[in-house]
């Protein structure tokens, strides 16, 4: 089997800018070698088409639907070592359901089998939404449903962040991951060291079909630490003197 990683995006410009590169960005704790693709549609599109088994497998239906190249010795289901996908929540979308979402986390469930899917709740620019470091309110911060349009969170989230998009820090990253993963434990009460996703999930739902809003909360950081947990609270806690992260 190949070693190389798959990062399946949803969008062109944000997400591969946010992964960066082996010396900048997410791909600087995750490094080796790996492919990332911009699937440039809603996750249900993904829903409609693998769910209802038109394809074998992920990278079959990359290969075929959106470009992926590979080498013609090797067999899509061999291709990589680890699969990970990152999409927004996008409750608004007009084929978004809670059956859907949820279908979806439980079928993706494992990078190194079907693939690792991880959500941005709302969307990507949650990874953004830290109005100091550090941010003391993050934990509790919610968006409503009715200013989750595309536009309207971007320009919130641009008018309060203190993170400059282009000019992520080292530092920065770190506290980003940090307020994420914490946020992350907390909402589901967890200590184990790694996030159960679909509990992440019931989260949201039960707060978006009670209360009409949701948790803002970046998974995207959080594949570092799934990735090598032990190198990610390594750095972590060198970079933020070992007091801000729960271990």
């Amino acid at each position: 089997m190949k070693s190389k990683i798959l990062l399946i995006v949803e969008g062109e410009k944000d997400e591969p800018r946010i992964l960066g590169s082996e010396s900048h960005g997410l791909l600087s704790l995750i490094g080796g070698d790996y492919e990332v693709v911009s699937f440039r549609n809603p996750i249900y599109e993904l829903y409609d088409a693998y769910i209802n088994n038109e394809y074998d497998d992920l990278v079959s239906y990359l290969r075929h639907e959106k470009g992926l190249k590979l080498d013609d010795d090797i067999l899509s289901k061999n291709a990589f070592s680890a699969i990970y996908l990152v999409f927004d929540f996008e409750p608004q979308d007009h084929k978004y359901s809670d059956k859907k979402i949820r279908k979806l986390l439980e079928t993706f469930n494992n990078e190194t089998e079907l693939g690792k899917l991880y959500i941005n709740y709302p969307m990507v620019e949650a990874y953004y939404h830290l109005e100091s470091l550090p941010d003391i309110n993050y934990d509790n911060r919610t968006i409503k449903l009715d200013e989750m349009n595309g536009k309207m969170y971007k320009k919130l989230v641009n008018k309060v962040t203190c993170l400059k998009k282009n000019n992520i820090s080292s530092k920065d990253l770190c506290y980003i991951i940090m307020h994420n993963y914490n946020k992350a434990k907390k909402m589901i009460n967890s200590d184990d060291i790694y996030i159960d996703y679909l509990k992440i999930l019931e989260t949201e739902l039960k707060l978006k079909n009670s209360k009409n809003e949701i948790y803002v909360l970046s998974t995207f950081p959080l594949i570092t630490i799934d990735y090598n947990y032990n190198k990610t609270m390594e750095i972590l806690n060198l970079n933020l003197n070992n007091s801000l992260v729960n271990n």
